[in-house]
């Protein structure tokens, strides 16, 4: 069986004496378990035999583990010889008769089978879970313990803004459908997202907002969840108003840097954005000033996510300005004497980038071109002063937005420097592992897939472009070890089309 996803890691504790007859399995401590390959304890981890190759399994990626030789391991203490004779074996830090044991095991892993089972069978969309809360109908291929922390995420993230800017919730019959997927291949295709996206906000009706589900970095799963609901939540100010770039990006940004405490029950808005201030510092110390009126009235920018959410952060966090910014946001989309344009799409008006200037002026109290700058010298400020605790997360961030937006050598500068500092992101050393590739550096690229198979050892997507890379820098040859790893991959369950190139053809052709 394929490693797959369970509802939630279980602990069963490494038992003496005899034990019901179980295949071996290993939990994971972000939420996988594996179930089917010979399993060995070895000095660091664990040993998976599959049929195309070994993998170790380092003890800091394991939760927990239940190994058919575990119950061949002699007592050590005389507490245990003598509890083991009386019939006794120490399960969940306790001693129960092996009876209670044995049938405590055997319920527990039928529920995990079934679990295993309702995965497996979630890889297709019509398999899907579905569930109402107050304000969303969710439905999701990601296991019921990762789907029930986002639900709770974004309830408690639409009761915030609702009460900060003062938004009456949509009835239950107008639910917004919010879509959780643990496939990139299923989120691509439901949501119609482009690759490089892991978030979607249709915004024009039926709205949804589709989700993928990134478990190598779930902080960031977060914060595109955050971000894009933020897009659903500036629409509820005015059904058929399309916020206009700025200030919408940039106030989804400073949302996006939300953390929810679920022991509290309290949400916190409005941290810092590492990855964008990072970004914004590489800038400043390029000499690169954001000009403010220029940020505000062009169109569309990429600034206006980093930029953009700096000035954000500056006004909200200033009891001066943060009534202002607010009305000023409104005002786009009520205000009376402001000059509106239909975009073409249904019934939906935007402002224009002079317009949004004039506005923002006017709702800032700033009369003239001087109070503007008086402004934005004030902001400069804050950012330099204020915004600080930039990390290797931080580094990580601004790397990958360097990335998507194309700008592929500050990206990997940015993802060269979080290597130095320290990155355990296995995300970072493939993404410098294909641009590497690229560039026709295959050493280099395969030195990279290595260090994220070091982190990351079950990933078949790196196994198979490792694979690939080996394929390349022999010339496009049919290499053994090329086409294991590449079987490798697959049998861990990544079935990319592309995996499944037979570059024996590829020979006969030369």
């Amino acid at each position: 069986m394929l490693p797959a996803m369970l509802t939630h890691c279980f602990a069963l504790l490494l038992a003496l004496g005899q034990q019901p007859s179980v295949p071996d399995i290993v939990c994971l401590k972000d939420g996988r378990v594996i179930q089917g390959p010979a399993m060995e304890r070895k000095p660091g981890g664990i040993e998976l035999s599959y049929q195309n190759g070994k993998i170790l399994l380092a003890d800091a990626l394991i939760e927990d583990a239940v190994l058919a030789a575990d119950a061949k391991i002699v007592p050590a203490t005389e507490e245990e010889r003598d509890k083991l004779a009386k019939g006794f074996v120490r399960y969940e830090k306790k001693w129960v008769p092996i009876k209670q044991r044995d049938a405590a095991v055997q319920k527990r892993l039928e529920l995990r089978r079934k679990e295993l089972q309702q995965m497996d069978a979630r890889k297709e969309w019509r398999n899907r879970g579905q569930q109402d809360t107050a304000h969303f109908h969710f439905e999701y291929t990601v296991p019921d313990h990762v789907f029930e922390t986002y639900r709770d995420l974004m309830e408690a993230y639409f009761a915030d803004f609702a009460k900060a800017w003062k938004l009456d919730p949509p009835g239950k019959e107008n639910r917004l459908p919010v879509c959780f997927h643990g496939s990139e291949q299923t989120f691509h295709q439901v949501s119609g997202a482009g690759y490089g996206i892991l978030g979607y906000f249709r915004f024009v009706k039926p709205w949804d907002l589709n989700i993928f589900y990134e478990r190598l970095d779930t902080k960031l799963t977060t914060e595109v969840m955050f971000h894009e609901a933020n897009h659903y939540l500036q629409q509820l100010i005015e059904l058929d108003f399309a916020v206009p770039h700025f200030p919408g990006e940039s106030l989804a940004e400073y949302y996006a840097a939300s953390t929810w405490d679920p022991a509290k029950k309290k949400l916190t808005t409005g941290l810092i954005q590492e990855g964008r201030l990072c970004e914004i510092q590489t800038d400043i110390d390029a000499g690169e000033l954001m000009e403010l009126e220029r940020l505000v009235k062009t169109e569309r920018m990429y600034q206006h996510y980093n930029w953009g959410w700096a000035l954000v952060h500056f006004l909200m966090n200033d009891k001066r300005y943060a009534p202002k910014f607010q009305k000023f946001v409104f005002t786009l989309a009520r205000g009376r004497n402001v000059k509106r344009e239909l975009m073409g799409v249904g019934s939906l008006a935007t402002v224009r980038g002079d317009e949004v200037l004039r506005v923002f002026m006017e709702e800032l109290g700033l009369k003239d071109r001087d109070a503007l700058k008086k402004l934005e010298q004030e902001w400069h400020t804050y950012v330099k002063t204020n915004l600080k605790n930039v990390s290797v997360t931080g580094l990580e961030k601004a790397g990958f937005a360097a990335l998507q937006d194309g700008r592929r050598i500050r990206g990997q500068r940015l993802l060269k420097e979080a290597v130095e500092k320290g990155s355990r992101n296995p995300l970072v050393y493939h993404r410098l592992a294909e641009i590497n590739l690229g560039k026709g550096k295959q050493a280099e690229a395969t030195a990279a897939w290595k260090q994220a198979l070091e982190l990351d050892p079950l990933n078949g997507q790196f196994y198979s472009a490792l694979g690939h890379a080996l394929v390349r820098d022999t010339q496009g040859k049919q290499d053994p070890e090329a086409q294991r790893l590449i079987a490798l991959a697959k049998e861990l369950g990544y079935d990319e089309p592309w995996a499944d190139l037979d570059f024996s053809k590829d020979d006969e052709k030369k």
